[in-house]
């Protein structure tokens, strides 16, 4: 059996661990329907409904194959948090990452998954070359298919096998965090996207409180790192809602007491173990890439509706910004977004809340990201990408047959 991270995806099939690329090809030759899977942090029904899950962790690649100047080959398969240090021994790293780092590169740059920064794009836009393996089990490359088709494909164009990323030389940041009040961060958020290398927020429903957070490179030697202290945040956000369920004037208690612990972070390290994080709470997430412009707006509306109508919730509202890139179904396509993530307790009903705030999004020409909950079908999507129409004609192409499309991936990208 397999299931994802969070918990809300699974199957009854048991996935097949190919250790060569011969035996890989083989398999995806003969099998009907089959997905790849990597550390399972999509929340989108990607995989379920195939008829062969395929686990690429104990393919025979080293993480590095090969570095010139800037860019590097690397495992596709293997997982950013393994990746990071094997680059480092080469004296290189990602120009960038989210907070988190079990994902496979492949998974990730799949579903543009991306990090903090105006200046900076999401991991995929760093695929300059690719190696994958074609629906009929022949090898490829991003010289028979367009890049900038194959960098945000969920899987369906081929298994990515080996991935060309640039890189940069190794860097140490310096991570700053701050308690700030909401309508501050509101109205100077973009002034800090604009001072900082990295910026992002969260806000902590109910309190009217933000933490701001802040990175920027530095030639400072590393510090002691300090304790990761937000999975007892998340906890106690989870008791404050439960005690509030019997008096709301607890609740209201319990959230100033976590605010006033708060206290304020200075950390300088080695990049990747500045950006990333560990998540011990599982949860599910919704998130939308917005018009920089419409940000603030939303932002305000969707609070108004938080703390109206959804008290059961206590996951805070994670607010990044990402540059702009040239990948045909990348959510930053044409120029910079903003991305707003809403969250839910993995074993809690996420429903009602995201139902009720996804037309928001959608309202200010939001983009869903690709390995989160939404609800949108090829007809909504068609809309929101300009050469949509000549991916699926793509997709269609080199595997007419649907072998890497899940009934969730038909109803995306198919008519």
């Amino acid at each position: 059996m397999w299931q994802n991270w969070a918990g809300n995806q699974t199957s009854q099939i048991r996935p097949k661990r190919p250790t060569t690329t011969e035996d890989l090809q083989q398999l995806i030759a003969s099998a009907e329907t089959l997905r790849p899977v990597g550390a399972g942090h999509s929340f989108t029904p990607l995989v379920p409904g195939a008829q062969h899950i395929i686990d690429l962790t104990a393919l025979d690649l080293p993480a590095v194959t090969q570095i010139e100047g800037e860019r590097a080959w690397v495992n596709a398969n293997a997982r950013l948090r393994d990746l990071s240090p094997a680059l480092a021994e080469h004296g290189m790293a990602f120009r960038n990452l989210g907070d988190i780092n079990v994902q496979t590169l492949a998974g990730a740059a799949g579903t543009a998954t991306h990090g903090t920064g105006r200046t900076l794009p999401c991991l995929s836009a760093e695929i300059t070359a690719a190696r994958l393996i074609g629906a009929d089990g022949q090898t490829l490359t991003t010289d028979d298919i367009p890049l900038n088709m194959v960098q945000v494909s969920l899987g369906m164009l081929g298994i990515v096998t080996e991935a060309q990323i640039n890189v940069v030389p190794k860097y140490n940041l310096r991570r700053r965090v701050r308690l700030s009040d909401l309508q501050d961060t509101l109205e100077r958020m973009h002034q800090h996207w604009g001072e900082n290398r990295n910026f992002e927020f969260f806000y902590i429903p109910f309190t009217g409180k933000t933490v701001e957070i802040r990175h920027d490179i530095t030639d400072a030697t590393e510090t002691r790192a300090p304790r990761d202290l937000d999975m007892i945040a998340v906890k106690v956000l989870k008791l404050a809602r439960n005690a509030g369920r019997l008096s709301p004037g607890l609740r209201r208690a319990l959230l100033r007491l976590l605010t006033l612990a708060q206290s304020d972070e200075d950390y300088t390290g080695e990049s990747w173990r500045v950006l990333c994080s560990d998540r011990h709470i599982r949860f599910k997430e919704m998130e939308y890439h917005l018009p920089p412009e419409n940000a603030r707006d939303v932002l305000s509306e969707l609070i108004r509706r938080l703390e109206r109508d959804h008290a059961d919730i206590y996951f805070p509202i994670e607010v990044r910004q990402t540059a702009g890139d040239d990948g045909c179904l990348s959510p930053f396509r044409g120029g910079p977004r903003v991305s707003v993530a809403i969250h839910t307790d993995a074993k809690e009903g996420h429903l009602r809340y995201f139902e009720a705030m996804e037309p928001l999004f959608l309202q200010a020409g939001g983009r869903p990201h690709w390995g989160k909950l939404h609800s949108l079908t090829y007809s909504d999507l068609s809309r929101l990408y300009p050469d949509f129409d000549a991916f699926c004609t793509l997709r269609e192409r080199l595997d007419p047959k649907g072998k890497f499309l899940t009934p969730a991936l038909a109803r995306m990208f198919r008519p």
